[in-house]
Protein backbone atom coordinates (compact mmCIF):
# COMPACT_ATOMS: atom_id res chain seq x y z
CA UNK A 1 0.00 0.00 0.00
CA UNK A 2 3.13 2.66 1.18
CA UNK A 3 4.49 1.44 -2.36
CA UNK A 4 1.18 2.54 -4.29
CA UNK A 5 0.82 5.99 -2.71
CA UNK A 6 4.94 6.71 -3.23
CA UNK A 7 4.30 5.23 -7.14
CA UNK A 8 1.11 7.53 -7.47
CA UNK A 9 2.88 10.62 -5.43
CA UNK A 10 5.71 10.52 -7.98
CA UNK A 11 3.33 10.12 -11.25
CA UNK A 12 1.82 13.66 -10.16
CA UNK A 13 5.04 15.08 -9.63
CA UNK A 14 5.94 13.78 -13.02
CA UNK A 15 2.93 15.20 -14.52
CA UNK A 16 2.97 18.35 -12.74
CA UNK A 17 6.44 18.94 -14.03
CA UNK A 18 5.41 18.31 -17.44
CA UNK A 19 2.55 20.75 -16.98
CA UNK A 20 4.97 23.21 -16.00
CA UNK A 21 7.36 22.97 -19.13
CA UNK A 22 4.57 23.05 -21.55
CA UNK A 23 3.28 26.19 -19.76
CA UNK A 24 6.39 27.65 -20.18
CA UNK A 25 6.89 26.62 -23.50
CA UNK A 26 3.61 28.22 -24.37
CA UNK A 27 4.77 31.08 -23.08
CA UNK A 28 7.65 31.46 -25.03
CA UNK A 29 5.14 30.40 -27.73
CA UNK A 30 3.23 33.52 -27.24
CA UNK A 31 6.08 35.72 -26.59
CA UNK A 32 7.61 34.89 -30.03
CA UNK A 33 4.36 35.11 -32.00
CA UNK A 34 3.90 38.67 -30.63
CA UNK A 35 7.14 40.21 -31.03
CA UNK A 36 7.06 38.69 -34.56
CA UNK A 37 3.32 40.43 -35.47
CA UNK A 38 4.30 43.79 -33.50
CA UNK A 39 7.54 44.06 -35.64
CA UNK A 40 5.00 43.92 -38.49
CA UNK A 41 3.12 46.54 -36.99
CA UNK A 42 5.77 48.58 -36.21
CA UNK A 43 7.21 48.73 -39.81
CA UNK A 44 3.51 49.27 -40.94
CA UNK A 45 3.68 52.70 -38.78
CA UNK A 46 7.47 53.51 -39.85
CA UNK A 47 5.95 52.96 -43.70
CA UNK A 48 3.25 55.38 -43.19
CA UNK A 49 5.76 58.01 -41.85
CA UNK A 50 8.01 57.94 -44.84
CA UNK A 51 6.34 61.28 -45.82
CA UNK A 52 7.01 63.18 -42.61
CA UNK A 53 9.32 65.98 -43.14
CA UNK A 54 12.77 66.36 -41.78
CA UNK A 55 12.07 67.97 -38.92
CA UNK A 56 9.67 65.48 -38.16
CA UNK A 57 11.86 62.74 -38.18
CA UNK A 58 14.83 64.32 -36.75
CA UNK A 59 12.53 64.84 -33.91
CA UNK A 60 11.88 60.99 -33.55
CA UNK A 61 15.68 60.15 -33.99
CA UNK A 62 16.68 62.71 -31.16
CA UNK A 63 13.61 61.76 -28.50
CA UNK A 64 14.41 57.92 -29.19
CA UNK A 65 17.81 59.19 -28.23
CA UNK A 66 16.82 60.84 -25.54
CA UNK A 67 14.59 57.68 -24.04
CA UNK A 68 17.46 55.41 -24.14
CA UNK A 69 19.75 57.80 -22.27
CA UNK A 70 16.65 58.06 -19.47
CA UNK A 71 16.16 54.57 -19.40
CA UNK A 72 20.18 53.53 -19.23
CA UNK A 73 20.01 56.45 -16.37
CA UNK A 74 17.46 54.60 -14.75
CA UNK A 75 19.01 50.96 -14.58
CA UNK A 76 22.31 52.52 -13.47
CA UNK A 77 20.45 54.12 -10.94
CA UNK A 78 18.55 51.32 -9.86
CA UNK A 79 21.91 49.21 -9.17
CA UNK A 80 23.49 52.14 -7.53
CA UNK A 81 20.50 51.74 -5.01
CA UNK A 82 20.64 48.17 -4.48
CA UNK A 83 24.86 48.91 -4.32
CA UNK A 84 24.36 50.95 -1.59
CA UNK A 85 21.83 49.08 0.09
CA UNK A 86 24.76 46.33 -0.11
CA UNK A 87 27.20 47.96 1.07
CA UNK A 88 25.09 49.31 4.03
CA UNK A 89 24.41 45.62 4.67
CA UNK A 90 28.26 44.81 4.48
CA UNK A 91 29.02 47.66 6.89
CA UNK A 92 26.62 46.63 9.67
CA UNK A 93 27.85 43.39 9.04
CA UNK A 94 31.09 44.53 9.66
CA UNK A 95 30.53 46.17 13.03
CA UNK A 96 28.80 43.29 14.18
CA UNK A 97 31.66 41.07 13.54
CA UNK A 98 34.54 43.23 14.68
CA UNK A 99 32.34 43.24 18.26
CA UNK A 100 32.15 39.79 18.12
CA UNK A 101 35.77 39.37 17.78
CA UNK A 102 36.64 42.03 20.41
CA UNK A 103 34.16 40.16 22.71
CA UNK A 104 36.07 37.07 22.07
CA UNK A 105 39.44 37.93 22.53
CA UNK A 106 38.93 39.35 26.08
CA UNK A 107 36.68 36.00 27.09
CA UNK A 108 39.76 34.12 25.64
CA UNK A 109 42.65 36.71 27.74
CA UNK A 110 40.66 36.11 30.67
CA UNK A 111 40.62 32.37 30.28
CA UNK A 112 44.39 32.18 30.02
CA UNK A 113 44.84 34.15 32.64
CA UNK A 114 42.79 32.66 34.87
CA UNK A 115 44.89 29.31 33.56
CA UNK A 116 48.10 31.16 34.11
CA UNK A 117 47.11 32.11 37.72
CA UNK A 118 46.09 28.97 38.30
CA UNK A 119 49.04 27.06 36.84
CA UNK A 120 50.03 23.42 36.86
CA UNK A 121 50.95 23.55 40.96
CA UNK A 122 47.24 22.92 41.93
CA UNK A 123 46.57 20.01 39.89
CA UNK A 124 50.35 18.59 41.40
CA UNK A 125 49.19 19.22 45.28
CA UNK A 126 45.94 17.60 44.46
CA UNK A 127 47.73 14.53 42.79
CA UNK A 128 50.29 14.36 45.81
CA UNK A 129 46.87 14.87 47.95
CA UNK A 130 45.52 11.40 48.05
CA UNK A 131 43.11 12.44 51.08
CA UNK A 132 40.61 14.13 48.58
CA UNK A 133 40.30 11.97 45.54
CA UNK A 134 36.79 13.34 45.05
CA UNK A 135 37.76 16.34 45.10
CA UNK A 136 40.66 15.92 42.64
CA UNK A 137 37.89 14.36 40.14
CA UNK A 138 36.17 17.76 40.41
CA UNK A 139 38.76 19.54 39.76
CA UNK A 140 39.87 17.74 36.84
CA UNK A 141 37.00 17.83 35.36
CA UNK A 142 37.02 21.57 35.63
CA UNK A 143 39.95 21.66 34.07
CA UNK A 144 39.20 19.79 30.83
CA UNK A 145 36.32 22.03 30.93
CA UNK A 146 38.17 25.18 31.14
CA UNK A 147 40.44 23.61 28.33
CA UNK A 148 37.72 22.88 26.04
CA UNK A 149 35.86 26.20 26.30
CA UNK A 150 39.32 27.84 25.47
CA UNK A 151 39.49 25.72 22.35
CA UNK A 152 35.90 26.54 21.61
CA UNK A 153 36.77 29.99 21.56
CA UNK A 154 39.80 29.89 19.73
CA UNK A 155 37.93 28.34 16.98
CA UNK A 156 34.99 30.70 17.26
CA UNK A 157 37.21 33.77 17.21
CA UNK A 158 39.12 32.09 13.92
CA UNK A 159 35.97 31.84 12.14
CA UNK A 160 34.90 35.08 12.80
CA UNK A 161 38.03 36.49 11.41
CA UNK A 162 37.99 34.36 8.38
CA UNK A 163 34.05 35.71 8.05
CA UNK A 164 35.56 39.37 8.73
CA UNK A 165 37.97 39.09 5.91
CA UNK A 166 35.51 37.98 3.50
CA UNK A 167 32.90 40.87 4.12
CA UNK A 168 36.15 43.37 3.74
CA UNK A 169 36.92 41.53 0.55
CA UNK A 170 33.55 41.47 -0.20
CA UNK A 171 32.99 45.23 1.24
CA UNK A 172 35.83 46.54 -1.19
CA UNK A 173 34.04 45.32 -4.30
CA UNK A 174 30.75 46.97 -4.05
CA UNK A 175 32.41 50.19 -3.23
CA UNK A 176 34.72 49.79 -6.61
CA UNK A 177 31.63 48.79 -8.10
CA UNK A 178 30.17 52.12 -6.66
CA UNK A 179 32.75 54.45 -7.70
CA UNK A 180 31.65 52.81 -11.49
CA UNK A 181 28.71 53.57 -11.06
CA UNK A 182 28.85 56.77 -10.37
CA UNK A 183 30.83 57.79 -13.18
CA UNK A 184 28.36 55.60 -15.40
CA UNK A 185 25.61 57.93 -13.98
CA UNK A 186 27.35 61.06 -14.73
CA UNK A 187 27.88 60.01 -18.47
CA UNK A 188 24.88 59.24 -18.69
CA UNK A 189 23.10 62.21 -16.90
CA UNK A 190 25.38 64.00 -19.37
CA UNK A 191 24.22 62.40 -22.55
CA UNK A 192 20.14 63.46 -21.36
CA UNK A 193 21.24 66.96 -20.60
CA UNK A 194 22.56 67.02 -24.66
CA UNK A 195 19.75 64.56 -26.15
CA UNK A 196 17.23 67.41 -24.34
CA UNK A 197 18.76 70.47 -25.98
CA UNK A 198 19.12 69.01 -29.13
CA UNK A 199 15.27 68.07 -28.86
CA UNK A 200 14.99 72.21 -27.87
CA UNK A 201 16.13 72.99 -30.85
CA UNK A 202 14.93 70.32 -33.35
CA UNK A 203 11.37 70.95 -31.56
CA UNK A 204 11.69 74.90 -32.28
CA UNK A 205 12.22 74.33 -36.30
CA UNK A 206 9.59 71.85 -36.46
CA UNK A 207 7.37 74.91 -34.76
CA UNK A 208 8.65 77.25 -37.19
CA UNK A 209 7.59 74.78 -40.01
CA UNK A 210 4.24 73.93 -39.04
CA UNK A 211 3.53 77.52 -38.82
CA UNK A 212 4.36 78.51 -41.66
CA UNK A 213 2.65 76.01 -43.23
CA UNK A 214 -0.68 76.90 -41.83
CA UNK A 215 -1.16 72.80 -41.26
CA UNK A 216 -0.81 72.40 -37.45
CA UNK A 217 -4.90 71.23 -37.34
CA UNK A 218 -4.19 68.71 -40.16
CA UNK A 219 -1.15 67.13 -38.31
CA UNK A 220 -3.12 66.78 -35.02
CA UNK A 221 -5.96 64.78 -36.99
CA UNK A 222 -3.33 62.90 -38.76
CA UNK A 223 -2.03 61.47 -35.25
CA UNK A 224 -5.20 60.73 -33.99
CA UNK A 225 -6.02 58.62 -36.78
CA UNK A 226 -2.42 57.00 -36.43
CA UNK A 227 -3.36 56.22 -33.08
CA UNK A 228 -6.46 54.71 -34.01
CA UNK A 229 -4.79 52.46 -36.58
CA UNK A 230 -2.55 51.65 -34.31
CA UNK A 231 -4.58 50.11 -32.09
CA UNK A 232 -6.60 48.56 -34.34
CA UNK A 233 -3.35 46.43 -35.60
CA UNK A 234 -2.43 45.82 -32.22
CA UNK A 235 -5.97 44.34 -31.29
CA UNK A 236 -5.97 42.37 -34.80
CA UNK A 237 -2.25 41.01 -33.68
CA UNK A 238 -3.04 40.11 -30.04
CA UNK A 239 -6.90 38.77 -30.73
CA UNK A 240 -5.85 35.26 -30.31
CA UNK A 241 -2.84 35.71 -28.02
CA UNK A 242 -4.57 35.42 -24.87
CA UNK A 243 -3.60 36.87 -21.35
CA UNK A 244 -2.43 33.73 -19.73
CA UNK A 245 -3.76 32.79 -16.43
CA UNK A 246 -2.57 34.86 -13.24
CA UNK A 247 -3.29 35.41 -9.88
CA UNK A 248 -5.38 38.71 -10.49
CA UNK A 249 -8.79 39.86 -10.36
CA UNK A 250 -10.17 40.83 -13.99
CA UNK A 251 -9.50 44.13 -15.35
CA UNK A 252 -13.45 44.89 -15.48
CA UNK A 253 -13.66 44.00 -11.91
CA UNK A 254 -10.90 47.15 -10.91
CA UNK A 255 -13.06 49.84 -11.99
CA UNK A 256 -12.70 52.75 -9.34
CA UNK A 257 -10.04 50.95 -7.32
CA UNK A 258 -7.09 51.53 -9.82
CA UNK A 259 -4.24 53.98 -8.72
CA UNK A 260 -3.68 56.48 -10.86
CA UNK A 261 -0.09 56.28 -13.04
CA UNK A 262 1.74 59.19 -11.69
CA UNK A 263 1.17 62.00 -9.40
CA UNK A 264 0.24 65.58 -10.37
CA UNK A 265 -3.12 67.44 -11.72
CA UNK A 266 -5.92 66.98 -14.77
CA UNK A 267 -5.53 70.29 -16.47
CA UNK A 268 -7.32 68.63 -19.39
CA UNK A 269 -10.02 65.99 -18.49
CA UNK A 270 -11.89 63.39 -20.99
CA UNK A 271 -14.25 64.97 -23.36
CA UNK A 272 -12.89 68.56 -22.80
CA UNK A 273 -12.15 70.59 -26.08
CA UNK A 274 -9.31 70.86 -28.11
CA UNK A 275 -8.37 72.19 -31.42
CA UNK A 276 -8.54 68.62 -33.19
CA UNK A 277 -11.78 67.62 -31.23
CA UNK A 278 -12.06 66.42 -27.89
CA UNK A 279 -9.38 65.00 -25.84
CA UNK A 280 -9.83 60.50 -25.41
CA UNK A 281 -8.11 60.32 -22.80
CA UNK A 282 -6.93 62.50 -19.93
CA UNK A 283 -3.60 65.00 -19.79
CA UNK A 284 -1.53 64.76 -16.37
CA UNK A 285 0.69 68.12 -15.42
CA UNK A 286 3.92 66.03 -14.21
CA UNK A 287 7.27 67.25 -13.75
CA UNK A 288 9.62 65.87 -15.76
CA UNK A 289 11.57 62.52 -14.91
CA UNK A 290 8.59 61.35 -12.39
CA UNK A 291 7.78 57.80 -12.65
CA UNK A 292 4.86 56.54 -14.48
CA UNK A 293 3.24 52.90 -13.47
CA UNK A 294 0.83 50.72 -14.89
CA UNK A 295 -2.65 51.03 -13.33
CA UNK A 296 -2.91 47.44 -13.72
CA UNK A 297 -1.51 43.90 -14.19
CA UNK A 298 -0.86 43.21 -18.44
CA UNK A 299 1.26 42.63 -20.95
CA UNK A 300 3.59 45.70 -23.10
CA UNK A 301 2.40 45.33 -26.68
CA UNK A 302 3.60 48.69 -27.84
CA UNK A 303 6.67 51.00 -26.74
CA UNK A 304 8.00 53.05 -29.24
CA UNK A 305 7.84 56.29 -30.70
CA UNK A 306 4.68 57.60 -32.13
CA UNK A 307 4.56 60.70 -34.12
CA UNK A 308 1.99 63.03 -32.18
CA UNK A 309 2.71 60.84 -29.05
CA UNK A 310 5.93 60.72 -28.87
CA UNK A 311 7.00 57.78 -26.61
CA UNK A 312 4.14 55.69 -25.97
CA UNK A 313 3.64 53.09 -24.24
CA UNK A 314 0.51 50.29 -24.54
CA UNK A 315 -0.23 47.92 -22.23
CA UNK A 316 -2.91 45.15 -22.96
CA UNK A 317 -4.83 44.10 -19.82
CA UNK A 318 -7.27 41.48 -21.33
CA UNK A 319 -10.96 41.61 -21.72
CA UNK A 320 -10.55 44.10 -24.44
CA UNK A 321 -9.12 46.96 -22.08
CA UNK A 322 -5.78 48.84 -22.95
CA UNK A 323 -4.07 51.43 -21.23
CA UNK A 324 -1.90 54.29 -22.82
CA UNK A 325 0.95 56.29 -21.72
CA UNK A 326 2.34 59.09 -23.79
CA UNK A 327 4.51 61.98 -23.93
CA UNK A 328 7.35 59.96 -21.90
CA UNK A 329 11.01 60.83 -21.43
CA UNK A 330 11.99 56.97 -21.33
CA UNK A 331 10.56 53.84 -22.04
CA UNK A 332 11.54 51.15 -19.33
CA UNK A 333 9.71 47.70 -20.24
CA UNK A 334 9.67 46.42 -23.89
CA UNK A 335 6.93 44.46 -26.29
CA UNK A 336 6.44 41.64 -24.70
CA UNK A 337 7.19 42.18 -20.96
CA UNK A 338 4.67 41.80 -17.89
CA UNK A 339 3.71 44.14 -15.90
CA UNK A 340 2.05 43.87 -12.24
CA UNK A 341 -0.08 46.97 -10.96
CA UNK A 342 1.85 49.57 -10.02
CA UNK A 343 5.33 48.51 -11.79
CA UNK A 344 7.44 51.34 -12.97
CA UNK A 345 7.06 51.33 -17.15
CA UNK A 346 8.22 54.84 -17.73
CA UNK A 347 9.51 58.85 -16.94
CA UNK A 348 7.28 61.64 -17.22
CA UNK A 349 8.09 64.09 -20.18
CA UNK A 350 7.60 66.13 -23.04
CA UNK A 351 8.51 63.87 -25.92
CA UNK A 352 6.17 64.42 -29.08
CA UNK A 353 6.55 67.71 -29.92
CA UNK A 354 5.04 68.95 -26.49
CA UNK A 355 6.19 72.49 -24.87
CA UNK A 356 5.11 71.57 -21.41
CA UNK A 357 6.37 68.29 -19.44
CA UNK A 358 3.08 66.18 -19.07
CA UNK A 359 1.47 62.33 -19.55
CA UNK A 360 -1.25 61.66 -21.97
CA UNK A 361 -3.06 58.44 -20.06
CA UNK A 362 -6.25 56.62 -21.60
CA UNK A 363 -8.09 53.85 -21.27
CA UNK A 364 -9.85 51.86 -24.01
CA UNK A 365 -11.98 49.26 -24.67
CA UNK A 366 -12.12 47.63 -27.89
CA UNK A 367 -10.17 50.35 -29.20
CA UNK A 368 -12.55 53.12 -27.85
CA UNK A 369 -11.95 55.41 -25.18
CA UNK A 370 -13.67 55.47 -21.68
CA UNK A 371 -13.23 58.28 -19.22
CA UNK A 372 -10.37 57.53 -16.52
CA UNK A 373 -11.95 59.30 -13.94
CA UNK A 374 -14.11 56.37 -13.26
CA UNK A 375 -11.82 53.38 -13.17
CA UNK A 376 -8.69 54.96 -11.35
CA UNK A 377 -9.73 56.68 -7.75
CA UNK A 378 -11.06 59.45 -7.03
CA UNK A 379 -9.33 62.94 -7.41
CA UNK A 380 -8.51 65.56 -4.26
CA UNK A 381 -9.24 68.68 -6.74
CA UNK A 382 -8.16 67.53 -9.90
CA UNK A 383 -5.18 66.17 -7.89
CA UNK A 384 -4.29 62.25 -8.44
CA UNK A 385 -1.40 60.01 -7.18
Amino acid sequence: MVCLVRNFLLLALFFTGLVSAGEETDKAKQLKQLKQRMQVVEATIRKSERNKSKQQAELRKVEKKLGLASRKLNQVQAKLSKTKQTIKGLQKKQLLLLSDISQQKTLLAEQLRSAFLMGQQQQVKLLLNQQQPERFSRVMKYYDYVNKARVDNVQLLEKKVRDLVNVEVTLKKQQFEQQQLVSIRKEESTKLVIAKKQRKEVLSRLQKEIKSAGSELRLLKENEKRLANLLRSIRQAINDIPILAQENKPFSRLKGKMRWPTTGKIIKRFGSPKKSGRWDGVLIAVKEGRPVRSISHGRVVYADWLRGYGLLMIVDHGEGYMSLYAFNQGLYREVGDWVSSGEKIASSGLSGGQQNAGLYFSIRKNGKPVNPIYWCRATNKGRVG
